[in-house]
């Protein structure tokens, strides 16, 4: 059996569950064989959802208590075969009740949907497909999912696939849309009122990185390269894209060689025309981020961006502002890289999840970064429990028996 040597592979945080469910009966099973235990129990109405994926082909989904924080851990699922497990990406639809996963092996499903149960937040398999080459980032929008395979490919293509409304199973769409290089990410921003969504994807070009616009037209309509991309993303090596929640603005991290533009490591920002997708970076940018960023989160109301830097094991956390400026707040907090960010603040959730699989050293130090970001938020809400987290913590590491 794999031992589990990477938690974070895919990290995604839904809203707030709906209603307050029926009996607790609904059983869900993963795909290719995996099963979750009998019967998960209703979760109280207002929780939020987190799923995070493992480096071996399992999802494993936690209940959020939106006023403490605190996990209730769900059924895991093996997302699909041995053959196919691999690092795990995910994704969801904007209601937030179908989970898109993809794992980075091949010899068996390795894109794949799951209906999320409105009552106990359990997965159960709806569709997958087997790609030749291992994917791994997503983005779901409307009746489409998008997926590009992993860098570790060195393949420049972006896969479509269509999803049934009724039951979410997925049907690849055919040709494969040619990309001018293997893309690192991508992020998408939908207008709505019947206009064209667009799709960004961060890749390393000739003359360094590029961000390449893809157009969808609306209700599934045909997609192809923007007229006018790629463009430069201000530095090299891009790792990480996300758009505002507004559509305005698109974030891209930068690390690799040092260039007259972008000292080693950066974070550019660009304004995004919804009319013809055209990219102008903001007066400003870039701007310096961490050692190696690797990840970018924006929070829902638009107002701080996060950058997580795989080379430091840090968090450069930032305001936006409308002109699309980012202003650091406070330097960076040690303690918060990983390959993918939600907001809570992370290192909370990071600490939650160490405690939960028995690390108490991880879970103490997250919780102090924790208590750092609270207090910088001026939350006094967050600050307690992340400061109660990390005197628990301590309090077990002390009384545990030699």
């Amino acid at each position: 059996m794999k031992r589990v040597t990477s938690l974070l592979c895919g990290f995604f945080l839904l809203g707030l569950l709906a209603g307050c469910g029926g009996s607790g009966s609904n059983n869900s099973s993963g795909n290719n064989g995996g099963t979750p235990n009998n019967g998960p129990s209703t979760l109280p109405a207002g929780t939020e959802l987190l799923y995070v994926g493992d480096n071996v082909g399992v999802i494993h989904g936690f209940g959020v208590d939106p006023n403490s924080g605190n996990l209730t851990a769900l059924p895991t699922v093996a997302a699909t075969n041995i053959a196919a497990a691999g690092d795990i990406g995910l994704a969801a639809d904007a209601g937030g009740m179908v989970l898109y996963a993809t794992s980075d092996g091949v010899g068996g499903a390795n894109v794949l949907s799951f209906i999320i149960s409105k009552s106990t937040g359990t997965l159960s398999p709806s569709g997958s497909v087997t790609l030749s080459v291992p994917p791994r980032k997503l983005a779901a929008v409307e009746q489409n999912l998008y997926v590009i395979p992993d860098p570790s490919a060195n393949s420049a293509e972006m896969f479509a696939f269509s999803i049934d409304p009724g039951t979410a199973a997925l049907t690849q769409l055919n040709p494969a849309i040619t990309l001018p290089a293997p893309a690192n990410d991508l992020a998408v921003a939908g207008f709505g009122n019947n206009v064209p969504s667009w799709m960004g994807l961060a890749f390393e070009g000739n003359s360094g990185g590029e961000i390449q616009g893809i157009v969808r037209q609306p209700n599934g309509g045909a997609t192809g390269l923007q007229l006018g991309s790629p463009t430069s993303s201000s530095g090299d090596s891009p790792q990480a894209i996300r758009v505002t929640p507004d559509g305005k603005f698109v974030v891209v991290v930068n690390q690799g060689t040092p260039s007259a533009i972008c000292t080693l490591n950066c974070v550019s920002v660009f304004s995004l025309d919804s009319g013809t997708g055209a990219l102008t970076e903001v007066p400003g940018s870039p701007f310096a981020s961490g050692d190696g960023p690797g990840a970018v989160a924006i929070d829902p109301s638009g107002k701080f961006v996060f950058v997580g830097n795989t080379a430091g094991n840090s968090l450069s956390a930032y305001t936006i502002d409308t002109s699309g400026n980012l202003t650091p707040v406070a330097g960076m907090l040690a303690g918060a890289a990983s390959t993918a960010l939600a907001m809570q603040p992370v290192a909370q959730t990071l600490g939650e999840l160490s405690a939960f699989l028995g690390r108490p050293e991880a879970a103490a130090r997250h919780f102090a970064t924790a208590e750092q970001v609270a207090r910088r938020w001026h939350s006094p809400h967050w600050t307690a429990g992340a400061t109660a987290a990390r005197v628990a913590v301590a309090h077990h590491r002390r009384s545990r028996p030699d």
